[in-house]
This record gives C-alpha cells, structure tokens and sequence, in this order.
C-alpha cells in the first residue's frame, strides 16, 4: 500500500479535483491494485462507500485482465462499463494504481472524459513515481551502518 505525506494527498486531490472539474464527472479516485482507495477528488455530488467501491474496482480489473490474456492480448490498460445514467471509465497507470472517473452521461461523455484524464495522466504517473521513490528512501536500511559507532549507553537515555 502506498503510504502518503499530507502534502501528497493534498498534491493528488487537488489534481483529481481539476480533472473532475474539467471533466464534468461525478467523481474521481485513485485506487491501487489490491484495491486501497490513496486518494480521491472533492465530490459533493457522488455518495458511495468508497473503501467498497475500491475493492470491486480492482476485483473487475483483475478479472478483466485475466479475460484479456485469455483472448491473448498481454496489456490491459483501460476500460468502460456503463449503467443507464452513470459512465465508469477506469484506466491503469504504471499497471499498479487505477484512475476512475464516474461521470453522468446526461452531463459529460466519454470522449471528455479521454481527453481530460490523457491531459492530467502524466502529471499523476509522475507524482506517483516521486511518493514511490520516497516511500522506498524512507523504509530501505542502510547497509553502511557500523555498530561500534552507536553509544548503546546514551542511546536510551
């Protein structure tokens, strides 16, 4: 699970926000592949259980995958369900995290919703590559370490 600064989180909602603004959507999140909600837009309009939604999201793309290399195609890296009302566009990034977007097809379409996400999809990877090489800096161990220079006596005082 990626593990997140509050200034990261802030980083990320605040370009899921712009994305969902300018896609008219409902909302936007950001899920990773177990299906951990990392982040999420500011959405009055949507209401959900979005720690439920996160696991049935990266359970439909893991089976679409599975689907997908059963037909012989080796990357999935988008797909679309619709209901009546509302589109679910959800697309990988770094075949580790899933962008959705959840948008009413009465106010935007799935063609905005395309060309909004390719206008942020970088800016996002990057971001996420960056909180990435923190979390790694942060939890690696230094092999350069040498006992005999710690004073075990001042240590715990």
């Amino acid at each position: 699970m990626l593990s997140l600064r509050p200034e990261e989180n802030e980083r990320l909602k605040e370009l899921l926000t712009n994305l969902n603004n300018e896609s008219k959507a409902k909302i936007v999140l950001l899920i990773d592949k177990s299906g951990q909600l990392i982040s999420r837009s500011d959405s009055p309009a949507f209401s959900s259980d979005d720690v439920t939604f996160a696991s049935l999201t990266a359970g439909n793309v893991a089976a679409s995958e599975a689907l997908s290399k059963l037909l012989g195609d080796k990357n999935l890296s988008h797909m679309f369900t619709e209901t009546e009302e509302e589109g679910i566009y959800m697309i990988l990034i770094a075949d580790k995290y899933i962008l959705v977007s959840i948008f009413d097809k009465k106010v935007s379409n799935l063609g905005i919703v395309r060309v909004k996400i390719k206008k942020y999809y970088s800016e996002l990877e990057r971001i996420l590559r960056e909180i990435e090489k923190r979390a790694e800096e942060e939890s690696s161990i230094p092999t350069e370490i040498d006992v005999e220079d710690i004073d075990l006596d001042t240590l715990f005082e």
